[in-house]
């Protein structure tokens, strides 16, 4: 594939974005760079880990697993679940930075001998088959080109039974000019080449070889994460470090409306999916 093809160009374009900006999302989100899951009162931090307690939950982790972590970011997600199962995990992410931040943190948490980290692009899968008994995806396949590939990739991965779970950002119900405008400026601004509907988004996990798929739309309970990112960034020493930055990072913050208006009037969805693979 030519380098200056558009898959490869927005590649280059998120490898930048996380190796430079990787350090303000810790500062912004701490060590999971996602959104939180909200049923009682929680702080930003305990939602976002009754986020991926839920996913876990659902997908039956347990000692001994091979997870992977498509997407892992700071290692959060994949610190957490040896920490917390016992299984083995290799967390995959485009940006160097991110790989050996979380390699850190592997260290302090004292689950290097189950984790690994490697910088690695996930429009190009090429590990081996049969290799895993889980495929980890949070907050990751927004940014890929050829999803249908890629989830065929993701089923060519596990092992027979193997099972796949996702938080994703999907196209909401509304239709309408305006949604659709806010739907191209939430990928615009978080490069993400396409939202799916969860229509479209289960269709793909059935072709693509999985089988007891189910898929809840979980927005209500993800969308105070963008009303606690607005108000963190409002802040005016927020906005006085926003103001020695670049276009592109104020670009992104000013996204955060946008990504609260989404939700809000259906416009965006959020997704949290399980499947097996058959």
């Amino acid at each position: 594939m030519s380098q200056s093809s558009p898959q490869a160009c927005l590649t280059e374009e998120i490898r930048k974005h996380y190796d430079a900006l990787s350090g303000f999302y810790q500062l912004l989100w701490g060590a999971h760079i996602h959104h939180g899951y909200w049923e009682d009162g929680e702080s930003p931090a305990e939602a976002q880990v009754k986020l991926i307690q839920r996913l876990a939950d659902r997908l039956e982790i347990s000692r001994g697993q091979r997870v992977l972590d498509i997407g892992s970011g700071l290692g959060g997600s994949a610190c957490w679940l040896a920490k917390t199962f016992g299984c083995s995990v290799l967390g995959l992410t485009l940006s160097e930075v991110q790989v050996q931040a979380a390699r850190k943190r592997a260290s302090e948490e004292d689950v290097e001998p189950l984790v690994c980290f490697r910088e690695h692009d996930a429009n190009k899968l090429d590990l081996p088959s049969g290799t895993f008994d889980r495929v980890w995806i949070v907050e990751c396949s927004e940014h890929i080109h050829d999803k249908e590939a890629f989830f065929r990739d993701c089923a060519r991965l596990l092992t027979p039974g193997g099972r796949i779970g996702l938080c994703v950002w999907l196209k909401g119900p509304a239709g309408g000019a305006e949604a659709e405008s806010i739907v191209q400026g939430v990928c615009e601004a978080m490069f993400c080449p396409s939202l799916l509907t969860m229509d479209e988004q289960t269709a793909m996990l059935d072709q693509a070889g999985f089988g007891s798929i189910v898929a809840d739309d979980i927005t209500a309970h993800v969308q105070p994460t963008w009303e606690h990112c607005n108000r963190l960034v409002s802040n005016p020493l927020a906005q006085m470090f926003l103001l020695t930055k670049g276009r592109k990072l104020r670009r992104f913050v000013d996204s955060f409306q946008l990504m609260e208006r989404g939700y809000r009037e259906g416009a965006t969805a959020y997704g949290m999916i399980t499947a097996a693979k058959e």
